[in-house]
C-alpha cells in the first residue's frame, strides 16, 4: 500500500460526519412524533412526512460516503493491518458488547410505547437472541448497518485494487458507484427477522466507492464538483421532485427493484458531493458546534434510538395534543432529537470518564 504522508484529521469531514449523524437522528426523531400525532399510523402523503423522508431519508448513505474516503485519504497509507485492526477494535468491538447487552432484554411494543427492558425468560434465550442479533445487526433497529459496514471493511481491499487499475481503474469504479440505481436496498420498515440482505450490501457499496473515488484525489474531485455544482444541485432538487411525484402517484416498485430507493440513492449521493464542498470551502472555519457532535456521532448512532423509545411515555401528553398541532408534532420531534443525542453523548462522556481509552472499544467514543 501506498506509504505517502496523510492528514489523519480533515476538518470538513469531521463537519459532514456531525451533519450526518444529526440527519440519521432527525429520520427517527420526527418519524416517531408523525407516527404518535397520527394516532399509531403512518399517511405516506402527509406533506410532513414526505418532508421528513425528503430531507433525511436514506442519510446513511452519508456515512457510508465518510467511510470511503477516510480509507483513501488517511487510513490506506497506514496499512491494512492498522486499517481492520482499528475496525476491529472501534467498531466491531462496540458493536459486540452493545448487542451483547441490548439481548439481555425481550422489548415489548405497545403502541405507541415501546417498553425496552422486558427480560429474555432464560439464559439460552439470551444466547441465542445474542447470536442472532449480532449477525443480523437486530439488537436495535438501527444495527442493521454494523454487518452492512462490515462488509464494506471486508470488500476494501476489491475495491481499492479495481480503483488502482491504470486506465480503466476510475471507470469500474464509477460503475460501482452506479449500480446501486439498479439494485435496491431493503428498507428498514420491509425488514424480515433477518436483516442481512445481499442488496443492502451492495446498495451501500456504491456510495463507499464514491468515497473511495472522491478520497483518491480529493483536491481535483472536489473541485470538480464545485465547478459543476449547479448540475449536482439540480440533479438533487430533480430526484426530488421526482420522489413527491411518485409518491402521489403510488409509484414503486417493479419486481425487486424500488423506483423510490434509486431516486433517494441519487439524491442523498449528490446531497453528499455538495455539503462536503460546501464544508470544505469553509476551510479552517468549521462549525465548532459540530465538531463535539461528530465525535460522539457513533455513541449517538448505537443508542438514540433507546432514548427516543424511554422519551415517547414522557413526552405523550405534548404528542397527543391535537389542539395545537403541527406544532406539538415539531415540538415532539425536536426534543426527540435534541434530547436523545445529549444523552447518547453523556453515557459516551461517562464511559470514557471511567473507562478512557477502552471506551471507544465498548461504545465507540
Amino acid at each position: 500500500m501506498n506509504k505517502k504522508n496523510q492528514p489523519s484529521f480533515l476538518g470538513y469531514l469531521h463537519s459532514f460526519r456531525g451533519f450526518a449523524i444529526i440527519n440519521i437522528v432527525a429520520i427517527h426523531a420526527f418519524g416517531y412524533a408523525i407516527f404518535i400525532t397520527n394516532k399509531n399510523s403512518f399517511d405516506p402523503k402527509d406533506p410532513i412526512d414526505i418532508a421528513n423522508g425528503l430531507l433525511f431519508h436514506n442519510s446513511t448513505i452519508y456515512f457510508a460516503v465518510i467511510s470511503g474516503i477516510l480509507f483513501s485519504v488517511v487510513l490506506k497509507s497506514k496499512g491494512y493491518k492498522r486499517f481492520y485492526n482499528s475496525k476491529f477494535r472501534n467498531v466491531l468491538l462496540p458493536y459486540l458488547f452493545l448487542t451483547l447487552l441490548f439481548s439481555i432484554f425481550n422489548p415489548i411494543f405497545e403502541p405507541p410505547v415501546l417498553k425496552p427492558f422486558g427480560l429474555q425468560p432464560d439464559f439460552v434465550s439470551y444466547l441465542i437472541a445474542a447470536l442472532n442479533n449480532f449477525i443480523f445487526g437486530t439488537a436495535q433497529f438501527t444495527f442493521w448497518y454494523i454487518p452492512v459496514l462490515i462488509f464494506l471493511y471486508l470488500a476494501t481491499p476489491l475495491l481499492d485494487y479495481l480503483m488502482n487499475i491504470k486506465k480503466w481503474g476510475a471507470l469500474f469504479m464509477l460503475v460501482i458507484i452506479a449500480v446501486p440505481i439498479a439494485i435496491s436496498r431493503v428498507q428498514v420498515a420491509d425488514m424480515e427477522e433477518n436483516h442481512l440482505y445481499l442488496s443492502t450490501m451492495i446498495y451501500f457499496t456504491g456510495a463507499y466507492a464514491a468515497g473511495i473515488y472522491f478520497g483518491t484525489n480529493p483536491e481535483k474531485r472536489f473541485s470538480w464538483v464545485k465547478k459543476n455544482m449547479v448540475i449536482f444541485i439540480l440533479i438533487a432538487l430533480l430526484s426530488s421532485v421526482a420522489i413527491v411525484y411518485f409518491i402521489f402517484e403510488e409509484i414503486d416498485k417493479f419486481g425487486g427493484w424500488s423506483l423510490m430507493s434509486s431516486l433517494y440513492y441519487i439524491q442523498k449521493m449528490c446531497l453528499s458531493l455538495i455539503i462536503i464542498v460546501l464544508f470544505k470551502n469553509l476551510g479552517d472555519r468549521q462549525p465548532r458546534w459540530l465538531n463535539p457532535v461528530a465525535s460522539y456521532a457513533f455513541v449517538i448512532y448505537f443508542l438514540h434510538v433507546l432514548f427516543i423509545n424511554l422519551l415517547i411515555e414522557p413526552l405523550l401528553p405534548l404528542l397527543t395534543m391535537h389542539d395545537i398541532a403541527p406544532l406539538n408534532l415539531f415540538l415532539g420531534g425536536l426534543l426527540f432529537l435534541i434530547v436523545s443525542m445529549a444523552l447518547s453523548m453523556g453515557v459516551g462522556w461517562l464511559f470514557k470518564k471511567v473507562f478512557g481509552k477502552y471506551s471507544k472499544m465498548l461504545v465507540g467514543v
